[in-house]
């Protein structure tokens, strides 16, 4: 008999393991940051050029308390070696690590979404408190759909339908998330959806929604990138609800044209003032900044320091290893 009842406890612990991971998710958010200050967050894909620790510590001095992972955006590497040294460092430094992850195709068919929630809230269950993720970061874009290129306004509106519909299924099932969301997100009349029976804009559905939103402001100013999502902001204070203004550090296919959206070739140092700028602009803790992304941001940083090597070794300085 006791060899039956045992596997059935096992069964039931770990289903409620499974049915609390939510507010596991958030609490461990919470304990992740040392100081009540506002959120500054920057993503990180899965990429190797950089060794994590060097990462990490580049983060924590310029005051992140946020990262959002990939780790392995479309094949989750959650127990690999790479994974858990990133993990542990963070949770070192009061680095909140949250669960990068999306897929467009999740609109039309949610069973890859699912298998996904389902070994993520598995792994959290199962893993100590300093290789566990603090939460899910969804980057779900219903635009990335092939219809979306050539459809018209009718066949746009259905796929942000979808994508909403898509949304409240995924709080409903496991618990709210954070959601990245484009800027344009606003005043067209395809924008406007069916949430929850009231018929809204888009972006305001997805600030309801989600348990933090981060709007794509990628402008290259503080002005401009403020006035590109005032309107989100002006929601979400209105609502008191959570949100983050983000910043491009490097575009990747370098076009003139879209000098205005991204910082790498106005250096680091603006980046950084303008950010700055940013932060005094909206004057509102519940407001967070986001940079995308991490190696970009620290490339930056390195050509700021080699440039200022060599201009202070020119002048016969002595700051070269201070700036290193």
């Amino acid at each position: 008999m006791q060899s039956i009842r045992k596997p059935v406890i096992s069964l039931i612990l770990s289903a409620l393991l499974l049915s609390l991971s939510g507010a596991q998710e958030l609490a461990h958010a919470r304990n992740a940051r040392q100081s009540d200050a506002p959120s500054f967050g920057v993503w990180r894909w899965s990429n190797q050029d950089i060794e994590t620790q060097r990462l990490i510590e580049f983060a924590a001095g310029h005051g992140v308390n946020e990262i959002y992972w990939s780790a392995g955006f479309t094949t989750p590497r959650w127990c690999e070696e790479t994974a858990t040294e990133l993990l542990t460092a963070a949770h070192k430094n009061g680095i909140a690590v949250y669960y990068l992850t999306g897929d467009w195709s999740w609109i039309h068919r949610d069973d890859g979404f699912i298998a996904r929630m389902e070994a993520f809230r598995a792994w959290q269950a199962s893993t100590c408190e300093a290789t566990r993720f603090a939460g899910i970061h969804l980057d779900v874009e219903p635009h990335q759909d092939p219809d979306w290129r050539d459809g018209d306004a009718v066949t746009r509106n259905r796929l942000l339908q979808s994508y909403i519909d898509f949304k409240v299924q995924a709080t409903d099932r496991f618990g709210s998330m954070d959601w990245s969301i484009p800027f344009w997100w606003s005043t067209q009349d395809y924008t406007r959806i069916m949430y929850r029976g009231e018929t809204i804009y888009l972006y305001r559905a997805a600030i309801l929604e989600a348990n933090r939103v981060f709007v794509m402001s990628y402008r290259n100013t503080a002005q401009a990138t403020y006035d590109i999502a005032e309107h989100h902001v002006r929601f979400a204070q209105e609502v008191g609800r959570p949100i983050f203004l983000s910043a491009l550090a490097q575009c990747g296919a370098e076009d003139p044209a879209h000098d205005h959206v991204y910082y790498s070739h106005l250096g680091y140092e603006y980046m950084m003032r303008e950010l700055k700028a940013l932060r005094e602009l909206v004057d509102d803790p519940s407001v967070g900044i986001a940079i995308h992304e991490i190696v970009g941001w620290y490339q930056m940083w390195r050509e700021d320091v080699e440039a200022h090597n060599v201009s202070l070794v020119k002048r016969g300085g002595n700051r070269a290893d201070k700036l290193s």
